[in-house]
């Protein structure tokens, strides 16, 4: 018996290829209790093998140190917990070690020699015998820790009772035995049992039964024991194997991080991570079989496709630091690595397209990652390059490896506003083209990284990071495309695809508002906060479409897929408002987006969100996939770890599953897995994966699905020296071998088909009895069944009849016609005895509506289906009455079994049909036909030359319609009908006069017969329709013959050609900014352009006043729509010019000299104060400030002005004494001023405390400050004034108050 899973902390640990055991056994010389024969040492604990009983010792947690990661906080509480599994009734075996491994070992325990055992013996395997009366236990620890309980021929397996104490909880569910306690979960899967029967191993039907704590087995024909194995008999040799459940890592000592992961066509899975140091599992030959210094390497694995074993291992790195990005392998199992070094000395190859390392900026150990909290546990010294690397099918040598780079850093994302998740640093991903070559999808800082000329973008765009996009060829010898993407603020480059047509997709995440998005993208502007991008670019790098993707929040784009169809699919995450199409599956307000786009990514297909509704859970986007059938895989993490960038709400908490989900629990810091139907119109599958103690996450870096839906996902795991992450029976390695993470990966089916199948029936036929299939596979749409005797089929659930009895092996292949999924295979065995034999008569053809009776033989009892339009199902000739063909089982029974078949009642449907409508003229027989019958009869028959006839002659004398009723040779019949036209005379044309303007088309209309002959003439093409467009040069009349099939009848339609004979007038010269009327004729409405400087651009006179010399065209329009054209040439003169002195200053009563000068006549004005107003140099004297305008008339009439200023230079007056008694004299103090602009005065007491303040000139003090009088005194007053001429002045003095 065989459990898949006995024990998930009992992990088999591979520290390192070879045939050393996983787990061993250590015998006890007097170090442990004398029950102990042996002590095993296992992941989480220790395993005692005793004489009666097997116990476990188990603990979980207490101090660890966390290397790289930020600090989880305090440290999970140690627990530590004992339960024992007791053989209830056992005796004392005899033990026996096998496989003796060639060590020693040695254990000093206290200060007592005598509980000290020294020389003790090491073993792979221990065998119990006698443990129950022909019961033998044996424990094997070769591939991990399981053990068989071997039951010997002739004795009971029943007497085996497996007694649990210790533990606090113990069930059956679903057949699987849960024991739970202090430090987790163990379950036990489903017994598998064998038997060795005639020289070969099968299986046995068995089942466990728990009794309270006891737990015991059911064998064949007991509850719950699966259908379809054999039973136990006497004599068989029976083994009991439960095999434990394992976790599975990288089995790596030092502290190994998880990042990366890709597949090949065989199904292999590819790993990638960091390593702290020695202690990475690597195989002989090992491209690098050991650690290169500073702080971590690469270290890089192949596991088998069942994860049993590596095929290959090896670190990877030079002297200071590196990680691995993203990995991709092509159709030789040949690994690429997307790298990001500091390494000066990293392994390149000979003629690689740049051997040099070009450096950046020092990324301290701490604080070095942009809002990365605490660091990763390394930092780069040197700055950083990208590294590509191309490894051998084999991994121990490198066909190229080249870096590329330039003076800043490349490879990491340091965009602060980018990086939004833990493992955002280390996004990017390579891909291969359709020729093998890889494309690379990262970021730069670098603002000279190498671009190849006529890059889409060539120069850095700005801002604090840039996405690169290039491509080398598959021997990295050469950069055959590489540019920039990014606008002035910072831009990432995280994955990229590639079209049937070659075409490369690029998408990352941006927070520049100028991104390069070409026009016609779905979203030509950018939303806010970040926003993801889509860049489509030809295969020689020519930007071809692009789009942001994005909202006013935050959100950002991480991977592309494109399906059969080139339509392209997005993933990221947004904290805004996303679109979701109607008819799609949506869990409402969820942070992570999935969006179908055009292939020109000009429109958007659809759109959705999903996730757990928060808005902020920030499931980071590992995977993502569009299979060939069109379903959505995508695969990411969540929990505290992604808190410790900006992902602060970050849950797996409350994600929706399917109800067949792996794992339906978590701890809010798992993956998710998801898939979505084809458009994303449902959920069709979604489960949690991980661990109950560890947040399980990935450090940075690509994994992948591959077309069949298998994920393979690279995690870091067991953070904490835990070994609670979910692994197989016999896996490479099921322990977390380090202080702190490992390299944990996965690789889960979601899709492909799963064939089973079995037979209705016992698991025997009588002789010639009928094999019914029943088909229980799991997708899948072409069956391919073997029967095991040469015959085949391709239906669904077939029914197969043996020609012979013996035992047939069947099998099913179950394919996918869209050669979507691989195929998968069952079968099953099928002992074939005399049976009998279902036989029925074969039944003729029958018509809709009739009955046929069946006939069966060769069985006592019979079963007919379907049920309907049968008269009876249990009798031997029923009646059948099917409305359409039907295939009729019948199932025949008698004491040895049973037996099928099936008859095919066809329901006839005639065949006929009456022949097409006609016409005639009256009076004139015409041939009707009809087709398909034996006999026929139409009707009405008065009319018709022979009504039975299949083609009679009709004579009808109006329309009539003719129904025929045919008879087809099997007796059926069924009626239809065709009309006959009849007409009377000759056509009756209807035509009508038109009207069109010269150099338009017109279309005429002529009715009242069947066709249409017109007489060709000008501006007529179409002579045989009844509406002709044509486009006469004159009045012309259209002849036309109309005829239907009585003869022919002339007519004729006339075209009136009208035409507009537009005048504008006057051509003429004017001066500047003068205007002109000008006027128009031969319409009824009139357009002028260009419309500028036109009073009227609509009227029949309009003034016009151009700017420029101008031609204006008016357009005159008739009354019926017919419009010409005229043209009016308005010329502007040159412009006059005159010039003057300088504007000056003179005082009171002086005068001074004007000067003006050009071509033309002078008047000056004002003229009152001038010695001339005609000359060109005329005296002014002015009482006040003047400006004196001078106008020029030249000869054309035209003029033109200028103005010179005479300022008069300002007068104060302001008095010393004032008398403010009421009296009307001198009562107020106020200055008197001339040629003033501005003016302010000021009066202050002895005190320097202001009492007076006024802007006019004509307010003046009252003598009083704050309504009360002021004293007689003396008082200072101040002055501020600005002339006319622009000079400022302040004056200072005293005034009396006298009473």
């Amino acid at each position: 018996m065989r459990g898949p899973a006995l024990l998930s902390l009992l992990l088999a640990m591979h520290v390192a290829l070879g045939a050393r055991p996983v787990v061993t056994f250590t015998e006890n010389r007097g170090q442990w209790p004398a029950q102990v024969l042996y002590r095993a040492q296992i992941p989480g604990g220790v395993l005692f093998v005793e004489e009666r009983a097997l116990t476990y010792v188990l603990s979980e947690g207490g101090l660890h140190t966390h290397h790289g990661h930020a600090d989880d906080g305090a440290a999970h509480p140690q627990h530590v917990h004992a339960y024992r599994v007791n053989f209830d009734g056992a005796s004392a075996g005899t033990p026996a070690g096998i496989d003796p491994l060639p060590h020693h070992e040695n254990y000093f325990i206290g200060n007592d020699p005598a509980h000290w055992g020294t020389g003790c013996a090491v073993f792979g395997q221990v065998l119990v015998r006698g443990i129950y009366p022909g019961v033998d236990l044996r424990l094997d620890g070769r591939t991990g820790l399981k053990y068989d309980l071997v039951v010997s021929p002739g004795h009971d397996p029943n007497i085996i009772r497996l007694r649990y104490e210790g533990q606090d909880e113990l069930a059956l569910k679903d057949g699987d035995l849960h024991v739970r306690f202090s430090t987790g979960q163990v379950v036990e899967k489903a017994p598998v049992t064998f038997v060795e029967r005639g020289g070969a191993t099968i299986e046995v039907a068995s089942a466990y039964a728990l009794e309270g704590n006891t737990l015991r087995f059911h064998f064949c024909g007991r509850p719950s024991v699966r259908s379809g194995a054999f039973c136990l008999q006497s004599g068989d040799r029976v083994t009991i194997d439960p095999e434990l459940t394992f976790g599975s890592f990288s089995g790596s000592t030092s502290d190994n991080f998880g990042f990366t992961a890709t597949y090949d066509d065989d199904g292999a899975l590819y790993g990638a991570g960091i390593v702290f140091g020695l202690g990475y599992p690597t195989t002989l030959g090992a491209l690098q079989p050991g650690f290169t210094g500073g702080s971590i390497d690469i270290g890089v694995s192949k596991w088998l496709p069942d994860g049993t074993d590596l095929e290959w291992s090896t670190y990877l790195g030079g002297s200071d630091n590196e990680t691995p990005n993203s990995l991709v392998v092509n159709s030789a199992n040949e690994l690429f690595v997307l790298a990001v070094t500091g390494s000066a000395d990293f392994p390149t190859t000979p003629g690689c397209y740049d051997p040099t390392f070009n450096g950046g900026a020092q990324i301290p150990l701490v604080g070095g990652f942009v809002n990365l909290a605490g660091g990763e546990g390394y930092g780069f010294d040197l700055g950083t390059d990208v590294a590509v690397a191309h490894l051998a099918a084999d991994g121990t040598n490198l066909l190229g490896s080249t870096f590329v780079g330039g003076s800043g850093n490349d490879g990491l994302n340091q965009g602060a506003q980018l990086v939004h998740n833990y493992g955002d640093h280390f996004r990017g991903e390579i891909a291969l083209d359709a020729s093998g070559r890889p494309v690379v999808a990262t970021s730069t800082q670098s603002f000279n990284a190498p671009v190849t000329p006529g890059a889409a973008q060539a120069v850095f765009g700005g801002g604090d990071l840039d996405g690169l996009l290039f491509r080398l060829n598959a021997s990295l010898t050469t950069l055959e495309l590489a540019t920039y993407c990014g606008g002035s603020q910072g831009d990432s480059g995280y994955g990229v695809q590639f079209s049937s047509t070659g075409d490369i997709y690029l998408t990352g995440g941006t927070a520049s508002a100028d991104l390069p998005v070409p026009p016609g993208g779905y979203q030509g502007a950018y939303g806010g906060s970040t926003d993801g991008y889509l860049m489509r670019y030809a295969a020689d790098g020519t930007l071809l479409g692009g789009t942001y993707l994005g909202t006013s929040a935050y959100d950002e784009a991480f991977f592309v897929q494109l399906d059969l169809a080139d339509g392209v699919y997005v993933v990221g995450q947004s904290h805004g408002a996303y679109p979701v199409t109607a008819g799609k599956y949506t869990n409402p307000g969820s942070s992570q987006f999935i969006q179908k786009l055009s292939p020109d990514l000009g429109t958007s297909l659809w759109s959705t969100v999903v996730g757990n509704g928060n808005g902020n859970e920030d499931i980071s986007p590992s995977a993502f996939l569009v299979s060939n059938c069109g379903q959505i895989y995508f695969c990411g993490w969540g929990g505290s770890v992604n808190s410790y960038v900006s992902a602060d709400a970050s849950t797996t908490t409350g994600l929706p599953l399917t109800p067949n989900a792996f794992q339906t629990t978590t701890d809010g810091s798992d993956f998710y897995v998801m898939v979505l139907t084809p458009e994303a119109e449902g959920l069709h599958y979604a489960t949690y994966f991980g661990g109950s103690i560890s947040s399980e996450h990935v450090d940075g870096g690509t994994s992948r699905f591959d077309k069949k839906g298998n994920v393979y996902q690279a995690v870091c795991a067991g953070c904490g020296s835990n070994n609670d992450f979910p692994t197989t029976p016999g896996a490479w390695s099921n322990t977390n071998n380090s202080f702190n993470c490992n390299l944990g990966v996965f690789k889960m089916n979601l899709s492909e088909p799963i064939a089973q199948i079995d037979i209705d029936g016992p698991g025997y036929l009588c002789m010639p009895d009928a094999a019914v299939f029943i088909n229980e596979s799991v997708g899948g749409t072409n069956y391919a069944w073997d029967f095991g005797d040469g015959t085949l089929s391709t239906d669904f659930e077939p029914v197969h009849t043996y020609g012979d009895t013996g035992t047939y092996t069947v099998t099913l292949i179950l394919s996918d016609s869209t050669s979507c999924l691989p195929n998968d295979t069952a079968q099953i065995n099928v002992v074939v005895q005399d049976d009998p034999v279902a036989v029925i008569d074969p039944v003729p053809p029958i018509c809709d509506g009739a009955q046929v009776q069946l006939q069966a033989y060769g069985g006592d009892t019979y079963s007919w289906s379907p049920p309907d339009d049968l008269s009876a199902t249990d009798v031997a000739d029923p009646f059948a009455s099917p409305t359409s063909s039907t295939t009729y089982q019948v199932v025949v029974t008698n004491l040895c079994g049973a037996d099928s078949t099936t008859v095919d009642v066809v329901v006839g449907q005639p065949q006929g049909a009456a022949g097409p409508d006609t016409a005639t003229c009256l009076g004139t027989p015409v041939p009707i036909h009809a087709s398909g019958g034996g006999t026929y009869l139409w009707a009405p028959a008065a009319s018709l030359s022979d009504p039975t006839a299949e083609s009679p002659l009709a004579d009808p004398q109006d329309t009539t319609i003719y129904v025929v009723t045919i008879t087809t040779p099997e007796g059926c019949t069924l009626q239809d009908s065709l009309v006959v036209y009849v007409q009377t005379g000759l056509p009756t044309p209807v035509l009508a006069d038109t009207a069109v303007c010269l150099g338009s088309t017109v279309q005429l209309a002529a009715s009242g017969g069947d066709g249409y002959a017109w007489q060709p003439a000008p501006g007529i093409d179409q002579l045989n329709v009844p509406d002709p467009v044509v486009q006469p040069e004159e009045d012309t009349y259209y002849l036309v013959a109309v005829s239907n099939l009585c003869g022919t009848v002339m007519d004729s339609a006339f075209v009136d050609v009208r035409q507009v004979i537009a005048d504008a007038w006057p051509d003429t010269v004017i001066c500047p900014g003068a205007s002109i009327t000008l006027s128009a004729s031969g319409g009824t409405a009139y357009t002028w352009s260009p419309a500028e400087g036109l009073s009227d651009p609509a009227g029949t006179s309009t003034q016009a006043t151009p700017a420029s010399g101008t031609v204006y065209t008016v357009t005159a329009t008739d009354a019926f729509g017919c419009s010409g054209q005229a043209s009016v040439a308005v010329q502007l003169h040159p412009e006059p010019t005159v010039n003057t002195s300088q504007d000056t200053g003179i005082d009171y009563g002086e005068s001074t000299q004007l000067m003006a000068w050009g071509t033309g006549a002078l008047v000056w004005s004002p003229a009152g104060t001038l010695s001339c107003d005609s000359c060109a140099d005329p005296v002014a004297t002015p009482l006040s400030s003047t400006a004196y305008t001078v106008e020029l008339t030249d000869a054309n009439g035209c003029t033109v002005t200028a103005t010179v200023t005479v300022f008069v230079n300002g007068v104060l007056y302001v008095p010393n004494t004032f008398t403010p008694d009421g009296d009307g004299i001198n009562d107020g103090f106020r200055a008197m001023a001339t040629e003033i602009d501005e003016f302010r005065l000021l009066v202050f007491n002895r005190w320097g405390e202001e009492i007076f303040a006024s802007n006019t000139l004509d307010k003046a003090w009252d003598g009083t400050y704050q309504g009360v009088r002021s004293p007689i005194d003396t008082y200072v007053w101040r002055i501020d004034l600005r002339e006319l001429n622009g000079k400022r002045r302040t004056v200072f003095g005293h005034v009396n108050l006298v009473r």
